[in-house]
């Protein structure tokens, strides 16, 4: 693992990772901000299930970016099948009281599956080609 995770930012991120290995598509969706449309919600859970699926039942790394009070941007590498996979985690609702929560605007499996150009391609690797 890289970087400082919160303990808000990596539960969410370990429930995540759980949910879509057990292919539980409400209870992945129940992680979402409350900004995204439910339609865009629901097919997010669909699309990581169906890429994601195999992988998040293997070994998964998990490096988190920024400074992780409010929010962090979060590479996830599914090592059993090599997909590595951005997301990004903060809190919800009003300064912050509904808890960390995960953003899910991916309807398309081209968004979904779209792997992160700037991140290593190993995790635990400092590195990254992006500035933040």
């Amino acid at each position: 693992m890289l970087g400082y995770p919160s303990t808000g930012s990596l539960g969410v991120t370990q429930q995540l990772v759980w949910r879509i290995a057990d292919a539980s598509a409400d209870r992945l969706a129940a992680l979402a901000t409350g900004d995204g449309g439910k339609d865009a919600v629901r097919s997010t859970a669909d699309n990581w299930i169906k890429a994601f699926g195999k992988g998040a039942g293997g070994k998964v790394a998990a490096d988190f970016y920024d400074e992780g009070s409010e929010r962090q941007t979060v590479v996830l590498y599914f090592q059993d099948t090599g997909q590595t996979k951005e997301i990004s985690v903060r809190l919800d609702g009003n300064a912050g009281d509904d808890g960390w929560h995960v953003l899910m605007d991916e309807p398309s499996m081209k968004e979904a599956t779209a792997e992160p150009t700037w991140a290593p391609r190993t995790p635990g690797v400092s590195g990254s080609s992006r500035t933040r």
